[in-house]
């Protein structure tokens, strides 16, 4: 009986030294943990120093972007793709069509009638414009017949006038001389020379009155085909301001825009990256396809807050990743850098690094950017040379 409390004693003296042992490396793991995520953080925020203890450099990272983002194009209005003309990973120039809707066929078919109802009005117009100058010139020909035809009837009458006037003054001059001679004049010849003079007075004033009537139809007749004329131009005005080829210019030229709202085209020169829909699907407001130019890349890179100082436009910037090999690392040169500070976007693989940290984007452009033309979004470890402007120390 006495052997039973000897082994639990020893028992419990195990128990505690086991406790101790374990307390002491749980201890010496945290401490491991803290110095490592210490040194990391410090190497991450505040880059490498030189011998004199100055920063050299600036450590951040980044993602791959193109130098003018990624485009993502749709279309305006609700409508189906018939047909995709382009595939994924495609060089496309500007202006290149990517997609066509359903709606195209109805489209280009509202399209040709604005077209032909435009033609057909500028038939019609050519025609009344024709009729109306020629409506026009008669009345001008009217208008010149009276100025130039009108003087000569007037003329002419004055002559006839004039003569009446001569031959009146000498039947008065005979009838006057019988009326003198007396009876050797036979009273029948007396008779007859009265009844000459008597037909000329009679000629002489029609003549005078049909003289007044020239003068007063002319001013009449001049004053009514200048109406005729003003009217003749007015109404070839209103026939004309009736077909208005601008409106149905306008609405040819919004026909054709709502036949190129059919069509997607390419808005720049680049490369398909993504294609999000398939032919004969229903696209309301959603893109179709991502579009970017790969021939300009950029690194957009998360400096910290703390490091943002020694950042300047122009300095150079060494890129790094996992899959690229470490003795042919990519090489640019900051070209912006942001104004405002704002939460950490890219996610450091590592699970032990900080992610309250507050940064300001900074731009550096590549120069190799063919190199990653196929790493859109591909995270990068970026070291900006904080030596001077040109990287050198």
């Amino acid at each position: 009986m006495p052997a039973q409390p000897e082994k639990r004693g020893r028992t419990a003296f195990w128990a505690t030294v086991l406790a101790v042992v374990v307390g002491i490396g749980l201890a010496g793991s945290g401490i491991a943990f803290y110095w490592h995520h210490h040194t990391s953080s410090t190497e991450q925020t505040s880059g490498d120093r030189e011998p004199d203890g100055v920063l050299d450099k600036v450590v951040a990272l980044g993602r791959i972007e193109p130098k003018d983002s990624v485009l993502s194009l749709g279309v305006p209005t609700p409508d189906r793709i018939a047909r995709i003309a382009v595939r994924e990973g495609a060089l496309v120039k500007k202006g290149q069509l990517l997609a066509i809707l359903d709606s195209e066929e109805v489209r280009e078919q509202e399209r040709k009638v604005a077209v032909i109802q435009r033609q057909q009005a500028e038939k019609r117009l050519q025609a009344i414009t024709a009729s109306g100058e020629a409506q026009i010139h008669v009345e001008e020909v009217r208008r010149d017949q009276i100025e130039k035809v009108e003087p000569l009837e007037i003329e002419s009458q004055d002559t006839k006038i004039k003569f009446l006037q001569a031959q009146e003054k000498n039947a008065q001059k005979d009838y006057d001389r019988y009326l003198a001679a007396g009876d050797t004049i036979a009273e029948q010849d007396k008779e007859k020379q009265r009844l000459l003079l008597n037909q000329i007075q009679a000629e002489l004033l029609a003549a005078q009155w049909q003289h007044k009537k020239l003068l007063k139809s002319k001013e009449l007749n001049r004053t009514l085909a200048q109406a005729q004329l003003e009217a003749a131009r007015a109404e070839l005005k209103r026939s004309q301001s009736a077909i208005s080829l601008d409106l149905l210019d306008k609405q040819v030229n919004q026909a054709e825009e709502r036949v190129k709202e059919t069509q997607l085209q390419a808005p720049i020169a680049g490369k398909i990256l993504r294609i999000l829909v398939h032919e004969g699907e229903l696209v309301h407001g959603q893109p179709i396809l991502q579009l970017a130019n790969t021939r300009e890349m950029i690194v957009l890179t998360e400096v910290y807050e703390t490091d943002i100082e020694r950042v300047e436009i122009g300095q150079k910037a060494t890129i790094t990743s996992h899959i690229f090999k470490r003795e042919d690392p990519l090489t640019g040169r900051v070209v912006w850098k942001g104004s405002s500070i704002g939460k950490t976007r890219v996610i450091d693989l590592d699970p032990r690094a900080a992610v309250d940290n507050r940064i300001v984007d900074v731009k550096v452009e590549l120069d190799q950017p063919q190199r990653v033309a196929d790493l859109i979004g591909h995270q990068v470890r970026v070291e900006i040379a904080t030596g001077s402007s040109d990287g050198s120390r």
